[in-house]
């Protein structure tokens, strides 16, 4: 089974998007490059995502979050602990993939056991 995860969009909005995602590991697996926010799937669809803000609780390993492109581009990893990240200072995060990214957000679980479980909630601004 490895990783079971859910996603729920908290709100989808012209301009807005709010996402949580959890993971709970078995212990058999990891996630690798797992698409988290597909732009694609949004309503109104978007090019890409500037992320506002991130809130998390990570027990049991790290979760790399990278931006989807040929190769993905990390641009974040999360160790044991809570945090929140507040990029509005800076207009948002935004995407770092180059020429050849999509707009999605990846996850990537690194080091999970049995029993390790990630909570994460992003605000972010949709890119037309």
């Amino acid at each position: 089974m490895a990783i079971a995860t859910t996603t729920q969009v908290l709100h989808d909005g012209n301009r807005n998007v709010v996402m949580q995602f959890t993971g709970i590991s078995d212990g058999a697996g990891a996630e690798t490059n797992a698409v988290k926010v597909d732009v694609s799937e949004l309503n109104p669809p978007a090019r890409s995502v500037k992320v506002r803000k991130l809130t998390s609780n990570v027990d049991g390993g790290i979760l790399q979050l990278s931006w989807a492109a040929d190769d993905p581009v990390p641009f974040l990893e999360l160790r044991n602990g809570t945090h929140e990240i507040d990029y509005d200072k800076i207009m948002g995060l935004t995407n770092g993939g180059g020429d050849t990214a999509n707009g999605d957000i990846l996850f990537s679980t690194l080091g999970f056991e049995a029993g390790a479980s990630y909570s994460v909630t992003l605000e972010m601004t949709k890119k037309l």
